[in-house]
């Protein structure tokens, strides 16, 4: 027995999804103790549905799915969902397909008492007890483990979100609106060269494809221009430049027999050739990694590896390195909380990070690392907890961008580094816009393409982020 999906119905015209159990105008009978709201709550809960797609589904935060269950609980007098999901169908207040409560006006008089047995069963009616035993084990705990699948699959796709329609698009002051990418797409790797030349590589689209394709813009047509395309499809890996050629490293992949595995390696673009070529291997397969370059050594931070979530800043020298091996990479410091999907950028030797997915929830944590020596130092978090996110240094400020994974959220963040304290502004996509590739240049711009905002996105923004101005070199008359 496997329970329907959750979801709500898709705008786009794709396949609807039919909600479990009674709709939630059917009014529960009177004895049910709990309330409308509660109810929504438990429809899904005996999907195995968890917390946090409870909250994506009723559009709560987790904390809030957390009071209703405590409350529900109480209600019913029960300690654990699985004691709450028995009764709750044993008393058909909510129903599963292929499990069905009878209707009160079809129970049947009390029979008189049998008579006075031994207890115990007979032989042939061993086997009927063993299988009603392990029946009733998979009616409980089979949607359970469902919903931890569904739950570590949504760590590496969008695809499983619902589709909310075309996103809303806010004017505001400093954003200006480029070429659009080619192909809608999320969880893409985006970096800027030291020349300002941008290049937008790989990623998510529609329907969970994995992509390939790298394109870079020209920004003298205002036009995307394909290049060499990545060796295998792959999102959400870790990006980062030198100033002169990409590194790309772990990453989701797919394949014809498994449709996604996490990437171990490192790859390397060189755009004066325009080709790829593998550098070496991580220090373990990595996807929603954070990688950030800094004279002559990689760092690469935290990530998933598809069994947990990491707290480790590794750092490998790159310089002048033609294979780098997987035992190569040395740890140098320890995040305060796992997490990945997390901004890491480096600054004047100092690695900040910044936000982050700990498998459970988004983070706001920040924290800063010196690279000569690792030593760590604790810094104020984020307004907002974001997950999906980059941290980008435009040469005067430090800017936390994406979020809304697990809650709304209509603002972008700037640290100033030498007061130490976040400030917001607003953000063109509301409530959530998030895995997008993110870069910066020294111009005062960041560079902001595709994304998830209740759907894959093509956009490409620009917001200037500082004015700078540049003033003409002059000679002393006498010289």
């Amino acid at each position: 027995m496997s329970a329907k999906p959750l979801g709500r119905r898709r705008a786009s015209g794709a396949s609807s999804v039919e909600d479990v159990g009674p709709s939630p105008s059917t009014s529960p009978p009177a004895e049910n103790p709990l309330s409308e709201r509660e109810m929504d709550v438990v429809r899904l809960l005996v999907t195995g549905a968890s917390n946090n797609d409870i909250a994506r589904e009723l559009v709560i935060s987790p904390h809030t799915v957390k009071v209703h269950l405590r409350n529900i609980y109480e209600k019913l007098g029960v300690g654990s969902r699985a004691e709450a999901t028995a009764l709750l169908l044993q008393r058909g207040w909510v129903t599963l397909p292929g499990v069905q409560a009878p209707p009160a006006e079809e129970a049947v008089a009390e029979p008189p008492p049998l008579e006075d047995g031994s207890g115990t069963p007979f032989p042939w009616q061993l086997p009927y007890l063993v299988a009603g035993v392990v029946f009733s084990l998979v009616v409980l705990f089979f949607p359970a483990f469902m919903g931890e699948g569904r739950r570590e699959a949504s760590l590496l796709t969008d695809a499983v979100m619902p589709t909310l329609g075309p996103a809303s698009l806010q004017a505001l002051p400093r954003w200006q609106i480029r070429a659009a990418l080619p192909v809608p797409r999320s969880r893409l790797g985006a970096v800027a060269l030291e020349d300002g030349t941008l290049y937008a590589m790989g990623g998510e689209g529609v329907q969970g494809v994995l992509l390939e394709q790298v394109e870079r813009y020209n920004a003298q047509v205002n036009e995307w221009e394909p290049v060499a395309p990545l060796p295998m499809p792959l999102a959400n890996m870790a990006v980062a430049t030198d100033g002169q050629r990409i590194y790309v490293a772990g990453g989701a992949t797919a394949t014809p027999n498994r449709p996604q595995r996490i990437s171990d390696v490192l790859w390397l673009y060189t755009p004066r050739t325009d080709a790829w070529q593998q550098l070496g291997w991580l220090p373990r397969p990595l996807a929603g990694a954070g990688l950030a370059y800094w004279d002559g050594v990689l760092y690469l931070v935290g990530g998933w590896d598809g069994q947990m979530v990491q707290d480790t800043i590794w750092q490998v020298p790159i310089q002048g390195a033609r294979s780098i091996d997987a035992t190569a990479w040395q740890v140098l410091g320890r995040l305060e909380i796992p997490r990945a999907f997390m901004g890491a950028t480096v600054v004047d030797g100092i690695l900040y990070v910044a936000g982050g997915y700990d498998g459970q929830q988004e983070r706001a944590e920040a924290e800063a690392f010196v690279l000569a020596d690792g030593r760590r130092q604790a810094l104020p978090p984020l307004s907002t907890p974001r997950g999906g996110m980059a941290l980008l240094w435009d040469g005067m400020s430090i800017f936390a961008v994406g979020g809304g994974w697990t809650r709304p959220t209509s603002t972008l963040e700037r640290y100033d580094t030498a007061m130490g304290l976040w400030s917001n502004f607003p953000a063109p996509y509301a409530g959530e816009w998030r895995h997008m590739g993110a870069a910066a240049t020294s111009t005062g711009y960041l560079h902001l393409v595709g994304g998830w905002s209740g759907g894959y996105l093509n956009t490409y923004l620009r917001y200037q982020s500082s004015f700078r101005t540049f003033l003409p070199s002059t000679k002393n008359s006498g010289e």
